[in-house]
């Protein structure tokens, strides 16, 4: 293996090492939201992000060396892997994602509730069969 193929190799192993470690930090954060702890979420975030700016980091060094026909099948292996491995992170984080709005939601509904100003949605009508409007709807707070 020539030294540009080298160092082509390297490099998308190391774009591997650090995108493992992303990995791991986002299946941190996934479970510091799922407990709730504020300090491990903010431990977590923190994590996530280092690892986000080592990553970018290394994509950035790769080399940008054209290979040889030859061993691109060679390399193909490799960057499948780290193909595969951002597909999992970007999962990951649209899951977290997803955590972090819900959680957020449940927050505002009770502070709402503290505060009382929650929401006097209609949630169903005076027969309990209809819908949410109409006439003889009550408010299930005052049923």
């Amino acid at each position: 293996m020539n030294d540009s193929v080298g160092t082509v190799v390297a490099a998308l192993e190391q774009e591997l090492l650090t995108l493992t470690s992303l990995n791991e930090a986002l299946q941190r954060e996934s479970a510091a939201l799922s407990g709730g702890n504020a300090n491990e979420i903010d431990a977590a975030i923190a994590a996530k992000n280092e690892a986000l700016q080592a990553h970018q980091a290394e994509m950035s060094r790769r080399p940008a060396d054209d290979v040889p026909e030859a061993v691109k099948a060679d390399l193909q292996t490799l960057q499948d892997r780290l193909a595969a491995l951002a597909g999992e992170c970007q999962e990951l984080n649209r899951r977290n994602g997803a955590l972090i709005s819900k959680l957020s939601d449940r927050t505002k509904a009770a502070i709402n509730v503290l505060q009382g100003t929650e929401d006097t949605t209609v949630l169903y009508s005076a027969s309990g069969v209809e819908g949410a409007s109409g006439k003889g709807s009550r408010v299930l707070g005052k049923a």
